[in-house]
């Protein structure tokens, strides 16, 4: 197993790994572990922070950044709004974890709604909203993230039924939406099982990283919704809908 291999299931395992430690651990100089860490962070494998990298939030979802430091902001806005527009009064809604689910939800101001998360943001922005119905959806928090996941989740979400659940996505490669750990691969597909439709959203960063689980096929989903940076010819040639959208210049 190669040095970078073994990075990665450190960070899937026990969370954040500091380069210094890293540098230790593996007997080389702390510019080889930023070179390793750089290149699995490009890959979708883990997620870039000061001194070191920790996993990606969730298992089939994307890494969470702080706002004032995710180049990509813009682009979530405008994808979060677009999926908010295709979400009918009076429907159950699923939202899945991450920072671009967590742009639905801000833009969700509907009068009569009812959304389902297992996410701590999401259920937080939710909250500051009265006339939407909040579901939460308990059991563990996953490592460096802020999901839940479990048999708990699992039980809860057998008693449910959504109209659309909106899952996020660390990749979206041409045969499915991947994710770098395999954490939460059974929850998101028993929250798709309960599910009348679903979408997927995902800035154009997310397309052609390389992730080593696939959570699923693009048959899962009506339609999916992304930016107008990823090339419409592309876009085009996806087996469902791929909505793209323009960010606002404010």
């Amino acid at each position: 197993m190669s040095r970078r291999q073994q990075i990665a299931e450190l960070v899937e395992g026990h969370g954040f790994q500091s380069v210094t430690a890293l540098a230790q651990r593996f007997g080389v100089d702390s510019s080889t572990i930023r070179r390793d860490l750089d290149r699995l962070a490009a890959d979708g494998v883990v997620v870039r922070t000061h001194g070191g990298a920790a996993a990606p939030a969730g298992g089939g979802g994307e890494a969470e950044a702080p706002p004032d430091r995710d180049p990509q902001l813009p682009e979530k806005r405008a994808i979060g709004a677009a999926m908010a527009e295709r979400i009918h009064e009076g429907q159950t809604v699923l939202l899945d974890s991450g920072t671009t689910c967590l742009e639905v939800a801000r833009h969700l101001d509907h009068g009569r709604l009812t959304v389902v998360t297992n996410d701590l943001h999401v259920g937080l922005e939710i909250s500051t909203k009265p006339q939407i119905n909040l579901v939460f959806i308990g059991g563990e928090l996953l490592p460096t993230s802020t999901s839940m996941w479990g048999p708990t989740s699992i039980q809860q979400l057998e008693t449910m039924r959504v109209h659309v659940a909106v899952f996020g996505a660390g990749t979206v490669m041409d045969d499915g939406i991947y994710a770098s750990s395999s954490y939460a691969i059974e929850l998101k597909r028993k929250m798709r099982s309960i599910a009348s439709q679903a979408f997927f959203i995902a800035d154009s960063t997310k397309f052609g990283r390389e992730a080593l689980f696939k959570v699923f096929g693009f048959e899962s989903f009506t339609a999916g919704i992304t930016d107008n940076m990823l090339d419409p010819i592309r876009a085009a040639r996806f087996p469902v809908p791929l909505i793209r959208v323009t960010p606002s210049n404010e």
